[in-house]
């Protein structure tokens, strides 16, 4: 059983994990922007794949923010409705999916800024 403090808590962490998102939503419009900065007057195959890789890696990471936010708000949304749901398994199925994206993020951030260095 969860006690209304921690089930504030996991709510809250929740609400973190969904602005955090947010921020990097943002960040990969930057991270676009960056690579259309970069990419005109490319010729070399390599980094035109390279451009191509990146770019398909953006749009796709900004799917998966937009299905991460809308699977973190049904979380808070069943929280919300059921306060002694009390088991923090789907809580840690959650921050699970969260932590592996900023994981994977973080990895293509730093392989983008490698590539346009």
């Amino acid at each position: 059983m969860v006690t209304e403090e921690q089930h504030h808590l996991l709510i809250d962490e929740c609400k973190e994990w969904v602005s955090k998102l947010k921020e990097l939503k943002e960040e990969v419009a930057a991270l676009r922007s960056e690579l259309y900065v970069f990419a005109p007057g490319k010729t070399d195959h390599e980094t035109l794949k390279g451009i191509e890789h990146f770019h398909n890696q953006f749009h796709v990471q900004s799917i998966n923010i937009h299905d991460l936010k809308h699977e973190i708000k049904h979380h808070i949304q069943e929280a919300e409705h059921h306060p002694n749901f009390g088991n923090r398994i789907p809580h840690r199925h959650v921050k699970d999916h969260f932590d592996l994206f900023t994981k994977v993020f973080n990895e293509l951030k730093d392989e983008f800024h490698q590539f346009i260095g």
